[in-house]
């Protein structure tokens, strides 16, 4: 398996793998997720999507467990989402076993216009505080649709996020009830990938290696965390959402076209 691995690797693509989990690293440590948003669409460039999602499986669990152990409020942060997470981790195996057979361009376009759609409504102050007024109802509906939609382009995290957002929350406790979704996320997402046979031995490999820049990013980005106002912070979350979401539909509508 050793001369394998070796006889696999390659340089460039590691160079390429370390350049995008720096990165996402960096916008992960500044707004508390951000890994596999800002490295998927670079890994792409020279990764089959599968095996992109692989390459990231193990930097995301540990990671994730990293910031989580680090923010703290793990308590607080499951008692209140609860049911956002637990309909999360249950849909993840889902979507990874869809990952095969869904159109995943046009899934991730649809998902891009609704993220850029919702964003504007905070961003421009138009008021989503039904979201929060029954907080209990969309909270495991927003759950089964992440659930699916992040097996697919492990973008599990993002419709969440928004939802925190709406919801709110003080920026340490965003961080928190963030990190706690995206540790136990990142976890079933890469057991699925391993029996679903998408995750070897060289993605292992990979992603291993691939933890000291993410390291690197993600202290760097804490850093910077700590002198941003709680608004500014609330418009740099809002704002690389709706980034994301124009970068997921340029991205799928140039593989159309």
């Amino acid at each position: 398996m050793i001369e394998e691995i070796f006889s696999n690797f390659n340089l460039f693509h590691f160079a390429v793998i370390c350049t995008a989990f720096f990165l996402g690293g960096l916008v992960k440590g500044t707004s508390s997720f951000g890994l596999p948003t800002v490295s998927v669409p670079i890994l792409i460039t020279v990764l089959p999507l599968p095996a992109a999602l692989s390459v990231l499986a193990v930097p995301l669990v540990l990671s994730n467990v990293f910031q989580m152990v680090s923010a703290g409020g793990i308590k607080q942060a499951v008692k209140r989402h609860w049911s956002l997470y637990i309909t999360v981790l249950a849909t993840l195996p889902v979507g990874v076993y869809l990952l095969a057979i869904a159109d995943i361009n046009l899934l991730t376009v649809i998902l891009g216009i609704v993220l850029m759609i919702v964003t504007s409504f905070e961003i421009f102050g138009i008021p989503l505080s039904f979201l929060k007024n029954h907080e209990k109802v969309y909270a495991p509906i927003i759950g089964v649709l992440s659930g699916i939609i992040g097996g697919m382009t492990s973008l599990f995290a993002i419709m969440p996020i928004f939802f925190m957002v709406a919801l709110g929350l003080e920026k340490e406790r965003f961080v928190s009830a963030v990190s706690v979704m995206l540790c136990t996320g990142s976890l079933v997402l890469a057991i699925s990938l391993q029996r679903t046979d998408n995750l070897g031995a060289l993605e292992t490999v990979y992603g291993v290696l691939g933890m000291m820049p993410i390291i690197a990013g993600i202290w760097l980005g804490t850093k910077l965390r700590q002198k941003v106002d709680q608004m500014i912070f609330r418009k740099i979350v809002l704002s690389l959402i709706f980034v994301i979401g124009v970068s997921m539909v340029v991205r799928s509508y140039e593989v159309f076209f």
